[in-house]
């Protein structure tokens, strides 16, 4: 199996009424001279729009988000999984990705769209770490168990505190209930906890 590294960057196409999905291979590890080096190679697929809209509501079904839909389908399709190394880069990437998005959509005041990408980025940290330690957390409820576990073993409060804060900011995606001081304060404790989940080894 490669080492190559798929990621999924999610742009709907206005114009053309359809959605595109690009495919990255990103990642490659050779492991022969033990060092990382970036590869880029874009595809794109033109979904038409019904297509996009189900893969969107699919994601939102599964609790997941349509980036990391996105890869497992084409894993499936191509009968490839990501090896251990490529499954805590994915989750990385993909992570940092929502994060960065999230900082500058917040200076634009899309309190929804914020709320879904700083619980995105969380998630995303949350899974990463699992995923270092030879888990694949699937559900909702395993994110809490994970989370849990980590604070009673690191013996650190916050993580559940945290966590419990920015789910409020998952149900804001669907409920758009908060004000914009509100998001903002939670959206610093997603930050604090995901640089507390990066520093557990």
């Amino acid at each position: 199996m490669p080492d190559d590294y798929l990621k999924i960057q999610w742009a709907v196409d206005a114009a053309s009424v359809s959605s595109t999905i690009i495919v990255m291979y990103l990642y490659h590890y050779n492991k022969a001279i033990t060092k990382r080096c970036i590869i880029m190679e874009v595809t794109s697929v033109i979904l038409p729009q019904k297509l996009g809209l189900k893969l969107r509501e699919k994601a939102k079904e599964t609790d997941s988000l349509p980036e990391e839909l996105g890869v497992e389908l084409i894993l499936k399709g191509l009968n490839e999984e990501l090896d251990p190394e490529g499954l805590v880069e994915h989750y990385r990437l993909l992570s940092e990705k929502y994060l960065e998005e999230a900082k500058e959509i917040l200076k634009k005041g899309d309190l929804v769209q914020v709320s879904e990408k700083f619980w995105g980025a969380t998630a995303l940290t949350i899974k990463m770490l699992a995923a270092k330690k030879g888990l694949k957390l699937e559900e909702h409820g395993s994110l809490w168990a994970f989370v849990t576990t980590l604070s009673r073993m690191s013996r650190d409060e916050e993580l559940v505190r945290f966590f419990g804060e920015v789910n409020v900011l998952h149900r804001n995606f669907y409920e758009n209930e908060m004000d914009k001081d509100a998001v903002e304060i939670i959206a610093r404790d997603a930050e604090k906890l995901i640089e507390k989940l990066k520093k557990i080894s």
